[in-house]
């Protein structure tokens, strides 16, 4: 079947990493306008721990996105940066939070999407702990989730994990740990789209990093002169969000339905300049 006609045969699941401020929001409306041109969306999820002004997510930035058609946000370590998050997170569980923090901490880290077609989608949102805050063990985390569900006879058509860390060996290690229990899993939090994108030998589509939605001529987001300030002289700089053309980068999954489940029938990395 031709590139094309397999494109508009497809329902397709739009996975955007972290949307960096104003910026990013503004290529997420332009990247997901175009994507819903050419194929049939049925599920969007971003990481939004950078959606308002670089740093954290607030009621208004996380709505804007749903009012665009995002279906759930995960996030990372910024997410307690901005005031009102708690509230956020309590609302209705389409904004998501580290699985393996605390417990304690509000809010939930996984959770399962019902589509209008019935197609069920279960989300995890982990935090690596190698170059990071201390957390609990995501492989752990991510093991109650996926056995809880499926004793509990809940397992979604298909599992997307979000996996926010610094290492790649780390991202690289869970993508075997979860090889065959998940349809995807796919790296954020370092902002810079890699070109490894593949299925692993047990069946499940891995990436290292999704990629930046936001300035393009910037420091994963930040002004070039801010940042080249703090490297250069030690000293800390304002923190101001980059500006000019946008970038928009994605992962872009193809599904189809048979008599023996849902699957993944292509992958492909999406990435797109705005002027």
């Amino acid at each position: 079947m031709p590139a094309d006609e397999l494109n508009h045969s497809l329902s397709w699941i739009v996975v955007v990493g972290d949307v960096f401020g104003r910026p990013g929001r503004k290529a997420l409306s332009l990247g997901l306008e175009k994507i819903s041109s050419q194929r049939r969306v049925v599920f969007t999820v971003i990481n939004g721990e950078n959606l308002a002004g670089g740093k954290g997510v607030n009621t208004k930035t996380a709505q804007e996105c749903f009012d665009m058609g995002v279906s759930v946000i995960t996030t990372g370590n910024h997410l307690f940066d901005q005031k009102g998050v708690i509230d956020l997170l309590q609302k209705d569980g389409k904004v998501l939070r580290p699985l393996n923090y605390s417990s304690l901490c509000p809010g939930v880290g996984s959770g399962i999407y019902v589509l209008d077609n019935g197609l069920r989608v279960g989300v995890l949102n982990l935090i690596g702990r190698v170059f990071m805050a201390p957390s609990d063990c995501p492989f752990h985390a991510a093991d109650q989730v996926l056995s809880g569900w499926s004793d509990q006879g809940i397992s979604p058509d298909l599992v997307l994990v979000d996996f926010h860390g610094e290492a790649s060996g780390e991202k690289r290690a869970m993508g075997f740990h979860l090889d065959g229990r998940v349809a995807a899993m796919y790296g954020t939090h370092t902002h810079v789209q890699t070109n490894d994108l593949e299925k692993l030998p047990g069946g499940s589509w891995y990436l290292t990093d999704v990629g930046l939605s936001g300035p393009h001529w910037s420091v994963i987001g930040v002004a070039p002169e801010m940042a080249l300030s703090k490297y250069r002289t030690h000293v800390p700089a304002p923190f101001t969000v980059g500006e000019g053309e946008l970038l928009f980068c994605a992962l872009l999954l193809g599904i189809s339905s048979t008599s023996n489940g849902v699957r993944i029938e292509k992958a492909e990395l999406f990435r797109e300049v705005f002027p």
